[in-house]
């Protein structure tokens, strides 16, 4: 009777270890895990929140690539701020900062929201997408807003904002790639 208990254990473990090699085989890398690691050796970083569904969308972008994201949760499970994006002054999600700045061309003049946001004549869409710590601009034909401390510097359509500025809202995969000059796999 005690043979056969062992016997029946090592068959299990062999079991579990054949199924452990077998599933790990079949692992392939993700499409865009080079691309990942790209923008966190680059210094791009992106807070989001778990219960942010335009976070889920953007993380979903990457399949299973998305483990290699340099990802910052900003929410505890009650729902509250963590420090570190206290601390960074993230207001919404998805946002992504990129340590050598953001480039955006666009011959087309934004709409540009001030600090605290509410200034008699400013757009309406600044009550939205304005910051209480940023100047902020929202492009034509971009889905998403910039924030930064400083102005632009703007040449021949290209407005190219500081180290530390930031992009709020759903963006692209085509985007990201740009701003830290990677080349997307086919």
């Amino acid at each position: 009777m005690k043979t056969k208990f062992i016997l029946f254990i090592v068959i299990i473990i062999l079991f579990v270890i054949g199924l452990g090699v077998f599933m790990n085989k079949n692992q392939k890398p993700g499409k865009y895990d080079d691309f990942a690691k790209a923008l966190k050796s680059n210094g791009a970083v992106f807070y989001g929140a778990f219960w942010c569904p335009h976070c889920i969308a953007e993380k979903a972008l990457f399949g299973s690539s998305k483990k290699y994201l340099p990802y910052v949760e900003c929410s505890n499970p009650n729902r509250s701020p963590v420090q570190i994006c206290v601390d960074e002054k993230i207001e919404s999600f998805p946002t992504w900062k990129f340590a050598n700045g953001i480039t955006i061309a666009s011959s087309t003049e934004p709409v540009t929201c001030s600090i605290k946001p509410g200034k008699e004549g400013e757009d309406p869409i600044c009550a939205q997408i304005g910051s209480e710590f940023y100047k902020t601009w929202r492009f034509p034909g971009y889905p998403f807003s910039v924030k930064s401390l400083t102005d632009p510097v703007v040449k021949d359509g290209v407005w190219k904002f500081e180290s530390g500025s930031s992009v709020t809202g759903e963006t692209s995969l085509e985007f990201l790639a740009q701003q830290i000059g990677y080349t997307l796999p086919q």
